[in-house]
């Protein structure tokens, strides 16, 4: 599949780059992340052939350190894979066409998957078709081819992976693998950039129209886990910013329902799982700190209009209350304060 050199993300067109600091300086890892934002949308979703290889290939050795890449070799080929997990047993194939064209993905699954299942029938457990839509969702068509082999082979688990969960695998990257992944050094200077996440753009246009017409209750709202703010040691501003946004987090459900995809609200609470993981690893129990970071990953770094930062309060009550992000405490815990008397739990 011809050179198989790793190069970062700098060696293709660029995006809005330079990437940039937090305003408040609030350390790298922050920054890395909304960098690998932008720039993991603009190389792995808009390269194809040998240049997305090549990226998938440098993304899943800085990730993982039993993945291993596979050449082809003479008339064997790769036996029906670009890379392999050794502790997963999960075998890559990737398919990353410049135009999609139905016969040929066809071809390319069925005979990457009957070469894999013959030719190294020992070696994996599951099946991860590697592609390059960003368009959201997949082809019907490779759903259905996903389905069909998971009945011709009932013994082997087939799953996708496209640009948004490549991403996701790169929100866990620390600044030193981000820079080697984007092929360039991370600034640091203060600078203000408009990014916003865009899977969640539509949701925060949705949620402010729909916002205007809906009627807050009377009622306060408490959370489904009534002490999952106390566990996590969340400020009183912490608590107002979640209570603020919870009277609407319906409507994200809402939203959710009424698309066509029903995983992109799964791999959306993944990029903000694996989001709030990167944010934990850095800010430790500065859970103030974590939440913000996690409204910044909503809306980006400029300042929002009123209407989205209301939205963006919503999203966040809504992940919270759907344990997506912050920890869940244990059965049977209880906070040591005692509660005030009449106050409404948060």
């Amino acid at each position: 599949m011809g050179d198989k050199s790793p190069r970062g993300l700098s060696d293709h067109p660029p995006g809005r780059l330079p990437c940039m600091k937090a305003e408040d300086g609030a350390g790298a890892s922050s920054s890395s992340a909304v960098c690998a934002q932008q720039v993991q949308a603009d190389g792995l979703g808009h390269s194809s052939g040998s240049e997305f290889e090549k990226l998938f290939h440098l993304l899943m050795e800085l990730r993982h350190d039993d993945y291993v890449p596979i050449r082809t070799a003479g008339s064997i080929g790769d036996l029906g894979g670009d890379g392999l997990r050794t502790s997963t047993r999960a075998l890559y194939a990737c398919y990353a066409p410049e135009t999609f064209d139905v016969s040929s993905v066809r071809s390319k699954f069925l005979g990457d998957v009957e070469s894999a299942v013959v030719q190294r029938p020992e070696q994996f457990d599951t099946f991860v078709f590697v592609h390059n839509d960003q368009r959201g969702g997949v082809h019907p068509v490779v759903s259905g081819l996903l389905m069909d082999a998971g009945r011709t082979f009932p013994r082997v688990v087939f799953q996708q992976m496209g640009p948004q969960k490549l991403w996701h695998e790169a929100m866990y990257l620390d600044r030193v693998r981000m820079e080697r992944l984007l092929g360039e050094t991370i600034p640091v200077e203060r600078v203000v950039y408009r990014i916003g996440l865009a899977e969640i753009e539509p949701l925060l246009r949705h949620l402010a129209e729909k916002r205007r017409r809906a009627c807050a209750s009377a009622v306060p709202v408490p959370l489904p886990t009534i002490h999952k703010v106390d566990f996590n040691e969340l400020s009183e501003h912490a608590r107002e910013v979640l209570q603020a946004g919870r009277p609407y987090a319906h409507l994200v459900e809402q939203y959710y329902r009424s698309l066509l995809d029903p995983q992109e609200r799964d791999e959306t609470a993944a990029g903000f799982r694996a989001y709030y993981a990167r944010m934990r690893q850095e800010y430790g129990d500065d859970t103030d700190k974590i939440l913000w970071q996690m409204q910044r990953y909503v809306l980006g770094q400029e300042a929002p209009r009123w209407d989205r930062d209301e939205a963006a309060k919503a999203v966040l009550a809504y992940f919270f209350d759907e344990c997506d992000i912050f920890e869940v405490p244990p059965p049977g815990w209880r906070p040591e304060r005692p509660e005030q008397e009449g106050a409404a739990p948060a």
